[in-house]
């Protein structure tokens, strides 16, 4: 009996106790004055912000479009970024990319945050400014009008077929390099003949007697130009093809050493002038072409004929104004 009355009063401290709490608890809760301890407790117990953050970065323009800058962010210690590029435009990534409106200086302003709320700010100033584009190159053809018979256009190489790149002839242009009249009725220039042709399709005999006038050129990049000759032919008497004879002049993509290789590549362009008025009768043929990426292409001259001579003279690159 004495035990159940023990438990009896264990039973009825546990629900005081209860009731002492829930009093206290409301009491608190009613009480206005205690309002500030719910924000003063954490503090109370919380840790210093030991790493806080430090914001920074880099920008650059990309090499196509001036307009655009890269932003590499190489903040530290921070969780939450706010890029603002000075044009109207922001963003929340980690690193920031931006298309500005034209030339000008722009403020640019990465705010790093971190979890506990402690901010920092990096900014620089971006000077916008639209390049200047180079002067496209004028290449300078080497012994373009062949005065020196075939110096600057004999192939290092030219496997199946013959290293001398033309034969000499003085039965060239009337007309001097820049196209002007020479007051002669003819001047030096490069000949071809059945012996020397190719085959129809451009590509060296089997006999090995085929001749290539070829010349390695620097040009810009990606530019457009014109590659311009004077050339003649005695006849069209016995065609080899539906072409008809013909004085061939190719740019290749690329620089070669060996005119056979150059023959077989694929060009950038290929002017063939087969218009034939006769021996000293020239004519003139130009063709269009885009350099490419390197801005190394190479001349290739031939001529095809099957029992003709042919004549070029003045051949000249340039680039299109």
């Amino acid at each position: 009996m004495k035990t159940m009355i023990n438990l009896k009063k264990y039973a009825f401290g546990i629900s005081a106790s209860a009731l002492l709490i829930t009093a206290a608890i409301s009491m608190t809760s009613c009480d206005p004055s205690l309002s500030a301890f719910e924000f003063e407790l954490p503090e109370a117990n919380s840790k210093p912000d030991t790493t806080p953050p430090t914001a920074g970065f880099t920008a650059t323009a990309e090499a196509t479009d001036y307009l655009t800058y890269t932003f590499a962010n190489n903040s530290d210690n921070a969780t939450d970024f706010v890029w603002d590029y000075g044009d109207g435009n922001t963003s929340t990534g980690y690193d920031g990319v931006n298309t500005y409106p034209g030339e000008g200086n722009f403020l640019v302003t990465l705010t790093a945050t971190d979890k506990l709320g402690a901010v920092s700010v990096d900014t620089l100033t971006v000077s916008v400014v639209e390049p200047e584009i180079p002067p496209t190159i004028n290449p300078d053809v080497v012994n373009g009008n062949f005065d020196e018979g075939t110096a600057g256009w004999k192939p290092s190489n030219c496997t199946g077929c013959n290293t001398n790149a033309f034969n000499a002839s003085s039965d060239g242009s009337p007309n001097n390099y820049d196209g002007t009249p020479s007051g002669a009725s003819k001047t030096p220039g490069a000949k071809y003949t059945s012996s020397t042709s190719t085959k129809s399709d451009g590509s060296p005999k089997d006999d090995g007697s085929t001749r290539y006038g070829l010349q390695t050129l620097t040009v810009t990049p990606n530019a457009v130009y014109v590659i311009e000759y004077e050339y003649a032919i005695e006849n069209d008497a016995a065609d080899i093809d539906a072409e008809g004879d013909r004085a061939v002049v190719r740019i290749t993509d690329g620089w070669y050493s060996d005119a056979a290789e150059a023959a077989a590549s694929e060009p950038l362009v290929r002017v063939a002038g087969a218009k034939a008025d006769g021996k000293g009768a020239f004519n003139i043929a130009r063709g269009v072409f885009t350099s490419n990426a390197s801005g190394q292409v190479t001349i290739l001259m031939s001529a095809a004929t099957a029992e003709d001579e042919l004549w070029i003279d003045n051949l000249k690159v340039y680039p299109v104004e």
